[in-house]
């Protein structure tokens, strides 16, 4: 049986911390696992260089990021309804694929041959808090 909780809300939780909180907050959570006492599931995504913040929560990443969760789709689609370059809408792809918000997977294309298709990791709209030290 799991000891992690359901997640009650459907928060991810954008922060900026040191490299020592993170592990602070790891050990506090094995710690607590250790006395077999149950952990409230969380979705957090951590940065240590406030600038990485926000460059992660731009205007045109956020937009993105609903856009997928609409309708996954190509990378060339997105950047056709987006009307961004598509090297631009790849880039930010790799970025929000590294932190785990999106995926892609290769589906068919009939005629074509085979195209990745991106999609949300989470299937409910996420909504992001965000801490910051600055």
């Amino acid at each position: 049986m799991s000891r992690l909780k359901k997640e009650s809300n459907n928060v991810t939780l954008v922060i900026n911390e040191t490299l020592e909180d993170f592990f602070a907050r790891g050990k506090e959570t094995a710690r607590l696992l250790d006395k077999k006492k149950v952990v409230e599931k969380r979705r957090i995504i951590s940065f240590e260089d406030p600038i990485d913040l926000a460059k992660f929560l731009m205007h045109t990443k956020m937009k993105l990021i609903s856009d997928i969760r609409k309708k996954p789709r190509s990378i060339t689609n997105l950047a056709k309804d987006l009307k961004r370059s598509r090297s631009a809408v790849c880039k930010d792809i790799q970025e929000l694929e590294s932190v785990g918000i999106v995926r892609s997977e290769y589906a068919v294309n009939p005629g074509h041959g085979r195209c990745k298709i991106i999609m949300a990791v989470d299937k409910e709209p996420v909504h992001l808090q965000v801490r910051a030290l600055l």
